[in-house]
């Protein structure tokens, strides 16, 4: 099925769900991320993986096609993208575009636990031990929210004395 738009609100009485294979995608050892490839999609994070994410555009709509309305518009507030960590890191970081950071928690468990906040942090680093992707199963999700500012929400699986994954 193409692209579909709609204008307005889109009511279900039973829910929406996505599925089939096309819902989940592999990512490569490096991947620059866009919003119609990677969007709501579940993202598979091989051992070694360089993430950048697409630069936050928080443009409104025109007022000749009045606010929300445009499905051209460019804005991209508000979409999510979830990583699952599949094994554990060899090298994986995930890097905002310049001029965007993070703001939100990422918990990392080891030997100790820990939730680390970040307020201004433009990377994430999974180091395969303190700092999470110890093994399998670390998770994540990210979504600009505002100008320049993404959302961040995640448990590491870590080892050791944690430390912050956020730089």
């Amino acid at each position: 099925m193409a692209i579909s738009t709609f204008d307005g609100p889109v009511r279900s009485l039973n829910g929406f769900y996505s599925q089939g294979n096309g819902n989940v995608l592999t990512l490569g050892a490096t991947v620059t991320l866009s919003v119609a490839t990677h969007a709501g999609h579940t993202l598979l994070v091989p051992a070694t993986c360089a993430i950048t994410l697409p630069t936050i555009v928080s443009s409104v709509d025109s007022s000749a096609t009045g606010p929300g309305s445009d499905p051209n518009t460019t804005s991209n507030i508000g979409v999510v993208f979830t990583f699952i960590f599949t094994s554990a890191s060899t090298a994986q970081t995930i890097t905002c575009a310049s001029g965007d950071s993070y703001t939100g928690q990422i918990l990392v468990a080891g030997t100790t636990s820990m939730a680390f906040n970040s307020t201004a942090g433009t990377i994430i680093t999974l180091n395969a031990t303190t700092s999470g992707g110890a093994a399998a199963g670390s998770r994540l999700t990210l979504m600009p929210f505002t100008t320049a500012k993404y959302i961040v929400a995640g448990s590491f699986v870590g080892s050791g004395s944690v430390v912050t994954p956020f730089s």
